[in-house]
């Protein structure tokens, strides 16, 4: 099958769109519990679905030439997911994984192999490059070719907003200063920048200087998170049960309220098990599931033994990498709960809202902030915090970072209300659906860029990862090395 693709894939003469990515271990089955692996990578599969829905063909390059860290494969070649989508892993001196705050050694190596792959592939309409470090990678490899298509760059996020959020004892640590220094640079060459939320696109116009940035935030896939669906999915049912000891059927009497990112402390994670420990006291009938995935070693050490100091490992799922439980799980869910203190857009608190589900968010997640908030939300103040206030929004409640009063306030008020629950929910339907729909905002996006939609297709195309043909994980080789095998997705 997967020869199929490649010789689909060469022969093929769509227009080509090329995505660089250096974030993580990305594949087409996303593993979330992976170092710096996560949303992005989610956020470029689902785009490079889009672009292959509406008729290009899309290559993305990603960092490999190193085993994958799961089952030991080769992380070299190229993977297809069709005839219209593959990854192929750029190779530099290294043959381990290394995180992104310390890739500033290795753009100059993987900008030469990305060079020389383009130089040998079908030539390119639109570059796209994500984060700071696939967009210097392909600004030093298109300097070396005679090439007209514009690069767009999307940041995900930036050293600015990095900094702001981060201890200052943290920034030589994390390289922040270098990455803003390296952020102008990459700015001065691009064609155009491409923000994923309101926070950014600010920040690239006040701290950046940069005057046109356009909009590609994170999207929904409506087939996998289509609310009438998931609202009868129960699926997940059973995982919860398992998890925490449950017998069977007592998730269904359960109100739940879920939490899905990586394993990273600044999800504050044990900001939520904090505050669900004192809403459980008071509504026994909770239940709280959270991904904590065994692989972050010494911080899932840390939050499952708060679960058990505070006695609710009844009424705690600990969930480790669950893709295709996550739309059944939203249609299950009372209320979602993000306490991160850092987001660059807010990916699982979308998906939620577009079932249908009301938030509580601190006021560091954009989604929440720029959408479910909304224009004229209510204040209120925080009762076990003197000073401390909420804000009840259209489709969220929006509570102080690193609050754990403020959270358990917000859960408190959104249980209580059926009412208020209810039309929350909806509200965060309406904010997210079919405003923020893959194929919407990504013909927007390139209507703006000024790249058509090929002539076949027009407007049309089907969007999502398997329009070019039926899915294979099993890989692939068009550079040559060895074809990578997939991880379950972790959205």
């Amino acid at each position: 099958m997967s020869a199929n693709y490649e010789r689909e894939f060469n022969s093929s003469n769509r227009p080509h769109v090329v995505m660089v990515t250096n974030h993580g271990v990305h594949e087409w089955s996303v593993n979330a519990g992976l170092p710096d692996t996560g949303g992005q990578n989610v956020y470029v599969n689902d785009l490079s679905g889009t672009l292959a829905g509406l008729g290009f063909r899309v290559t993305t390059f990603n960092r490999g030439g190193y085993p994958h860290p799961t089952h030991g494969t080769e992380r070299t070649g190229a993977v297809y997911r069709n005839g219209s989508e593959r990854i192929v892993y750029l190779t530099d001196s290294r043959d381990a994984f290394i995180r992104k705050e310390e890739m500033g050694p290795m753009i100059d190596t993987l900008a030469e192999d990305l060079a020389h792959k383009l130089a040998e592939g079908p030539p390119p309409v639109l570059v796209v490059s994500h984060y700071w470090d696939g967009a210097a990678v392909a600004d030093r490899a298109l300097s070396r070719l005679d090439l007209t298509c514009p690069h767009v760059w999307v940041p995900h996020s930036l050293g600015a907003l990095k900094k702001e959020g981060t201890d200052p004892a943290q920034w030589a640590e994390l390289h922040i200063d270098e990455r803003i220094d390296a952020e102008g640079e990459i700015l001065k060459n691009v064609d155009l920048v491409a923000a994923t939320s309101g926070a950014i696109q600010d920040t690239l116009k006040s701290r950046y200087h940069i005057e046109k940035v356009l909009f590609l935030p994170p999207c929904v896939d409506e087939t996998r998170f289509d609310r009438e669906r998931v609202r009868h999915d129960r699926r997940a049912a059973s995982l919860l049960e398992a998890a925490a000891g449950l017998p069977e059927g007592a998730a269904a009497r359960r109100r739940i309220i879920t939490e899905v990112s990586r394993t990273d402390r600044t999800k504050r994670k044990n900001i939520l098990i904090e505050a669900f420990a004192r809403v459980n006291a008071v509504f026994p009938d909770t239940f709280l599931a959270l991904t904590i995935d065994p692989a972050a070693g010494e911080l899932y050490e840390e939050l499952t033994a708060l679960i058990r100091k505070h006695g609710i490992t009844k009424s705690v799922a600990v969930l480790g990498s669950i893709p295709e439980y996550i739309p059944s799980l939203y249609g299950m869910s009372t209320v979602y709960c993000t306490p991160s203190a850092m987001e660059g857009f807010g990916m699982s608190i979308q998906e939620a809202a577009a079932c249908g589900v009301p938030a509580v968010a601190s006021r560091r997640v954009p989604f929440a902030m720029e959408y479910l908030r909304g224009e004229r939300p209510e204040r209120r103040a925080v009762s076990e915090a003197g000073g401390e206030s909420i804000d009840v929004g259209e489709g969220a409640v929006i509570v102080p970072p690193d609050s754990v009063a403020g959270t358990a306030e917000g859960l408190r008020l959104l249980l209580s209300d059926s009412d208020l629950r209810h039309r929350m929910g909806e509200r965060a339907y309406r904010i997210t659906i079919p405003r923020f729909t893959w194929k919407r905002v990504t013909v927007e996006f390139l209507r703006a860029v000024g790249v058509p939609l090929p002539a076949a297709t027009g407007d049309g195309g089907n969007g999502g990862g398997d329009s070019g043909g039926d899915r294979d994980d099993s890989g692939g080789n068009t550079y040559g090395g060895n074809a990578d095998k997939g991880e379950p997705h972790n959205g």
